[in-house]
């Protein structure tokens, strides 16, 4: 049995918050009143440094889209490790560790 998404904290489900004495959707969730996934919040994060970074004349920045596209990298390979592992026959020892630690890693699914 899934557990049921929690509610957004900010909009507390309803999808909106009020600013400016108007409703707008909420920044966190988009509109859809449930909080996001943690790959969600990741790559959101991750466009919002790139953004950030992209129009400041800096000298990291050239640094930060390179950790940026790293971290990209490395997730996508987790989630190939992970997807390897739930499809593999065999259940040994290893290839249980393998995944569990892929799933802590990217927050696939809840820990038990």
């Amino acid at each position: 049995m899934q557990k049921p998404t929690a509610a957004c904290l900010t909009c507390y489900g309803s999808g909106e918050i009020v600013a400016d004495g108007a409703p707008q959707t909420c920044p966190d969730c988009f509109g859809e009143g449930k909080a996001l996934s943690r790959g969600t919040k990741v790559e959101w994060r991750l466009r919002a440094l790139e953004n950030a970074h992209r129009q400041a004349p800096e000298e990291s920045t050239a640094d930060v889209l390179w950790l940026v596209n790293e971290l990209r990298v490395a997730r996508e390979a987790l989630v190939r490790i992970f997807a390897r592992c739930a499809d593999a026959t065999d259940e040994s020892d290893v290839m249980r560790e393998v995944k569990h630690r892929a799933n802590e890693a990217l927050g696939l699914y809840e820990q038990i």
